[in-house]
Order: C-alpha cells, then structure tokens, then sequence
C-alpha cells in the first residue's frame, strides 16, 4: 500500500476523452470504444457489510466491510488509510447519536487521532454500554490500492458509542464514503470515477444491530 500525506494529491483533474483529429476527422465509434474499455459502472463493484459480532459484555460489535472488482481487468482506487471504508463517524446532527468505526489495525496505521487520552478505546463495557467519550480527528493520510480480477480489499471495524454517557439511542445510523477509481493502467488519459460506497447500521432497543448496505453509486469524476 502506498501511503500519502493528503488524499487530494492523486487524480485531483481528469483530462477529457478525445479522438485523434487528422484530415479525414474522428472517428466517433473509436472515441465510444476507447471510453467504455476505460469506464466503470455500478455492476463492476461489488460491495458488502457484514456483521461479525454484536454488543456483549465482553466485546463492542464488529463490522466486516469488502469491497469486489468484478471486472476483467484491474481497478486501482484512491482511498483513504483503512480501505475499502475511510469514513468513521456516523452522519448524524448531533453526537449524542452518532457511533463510531475504529478499524481493526495497529495505532501506528490508525488515522483516529484522539483529543485528550492517547488511547480511549475501552477494554470493557462500561454500565454495559461501549462508548469513547473523547474527541477525535481523522488524519487525511491516503493509500492507492489495485485490484486485480476478483480481488478483493476488506477490512473490520468495531463500533462504539461516539461521545455518549449511556449507551447509543436506538435508532439507524447511516455511514457514507466516496473514494476515486480508475480501470486498467494508469495514464494521463485515464479517466477518473468517483465510487460513493455507504450501509446504515440500525441499533434495537436491546442494543442487537443490523446492517443495510448500499450499492455502489460510480460517476465520473467530471460529472
């Protein structure tokens, strides 16, 4: 994984599609061709959330997110430090009801940078409930991924209560992230896609979840 500073530093433009223009003008049928070789729709991804393991009292629940390249040639994506999913906090208008993804890897390659304490994450429930009670800010830090045909990038994530005093209301909480891709080699023509991926992670009154994924939404990057 090649790891960057700001994510923004990779494909950042897209240079536009042409034909070659000679005396005889261009040909529109190979310009077509060119663009659907290079183009990526929502059939070429395949993305699923699984759950791994509820709220006990030994253990937060755990997420299990895998993103797919189904296509017969590789994708490479932009994205961000714990891909497939670099979006931790759950979009919500207040905190008191929001969760939080802590994804499953060493602090050194966590971009969680928590205010205050240098590790919240509790080792056990608190009144039952698994919380972290700090702030935290995401370190814009970037990785260019490849997939190959059938290969796919997965990674865990735990979930807790984000700044609660109790345990996380009952409710649906809904994640979303967007991520770039492009379709075989890498070049100046390439054209970039922007993959928005998202899933709602519901929560019942005994603290049991569910998880409702979203099919990939891929547009271009000029759209």
């Amino acid at each position: 994984m090649q790891r960057r500073t700001f994510l923004s530093s990779i494909g950042t433009g897209t240079l536009s599609l042409a034909g070659c223009v000679d005396s005889l003008g261009s040909d529109d049928s190979n310009e077509s061709t060119n663009q659907d070789q290079e183009s990526i729709s929502t059939n070429d991804l395949t993305f699923d959330v699984s759950i791994e393991e509820h709220f006990t009292e030994t253990h937060p629940a755990r997420i299990h997110v895998t993103l797919t390249n189904t296509l017969e040639t590789q994708v490479i994506l932009s994205t961000g430090a714990t891909p497939p999913f670099t979006s931790y906090v759950s979009g919500s208008k207040s905190d008191e009801t929001r969760l939080v993804l802590v994804p499953d890897v060493s602090e050194a390659e966590s971009p969680l940078d928590w205010i205050g304490e240098t590790n919240p994450i509790p080792t056990s429930a608190e009144n039952g409930c698994w919380n972290v009670t700090q702030d935290v800010q995401i370190e814009e830090i970037g990785a260019e991924i490849k997939l190959e045909q059938g290969e796919s990038s997965s990674q865990r994530y735990d979930i807790y209560g984000y700044q609660n005093d109790s345990c996380p209301s009952p409710g649906a909480y809904p994640f979303e992230d967007t991520l770039g891709a492009f379709r075989g080699q890498l070049s100046d023509d390439t054209t970039e896609h922007e993959v928005a991926l998202g899933f709602t992670v519901t929560l019942d009154e005994d603290q049991s979840l569910s998880v409702e994924k979203d099919d990939p939404a891929v547009t271009t990057a000029e759209d």
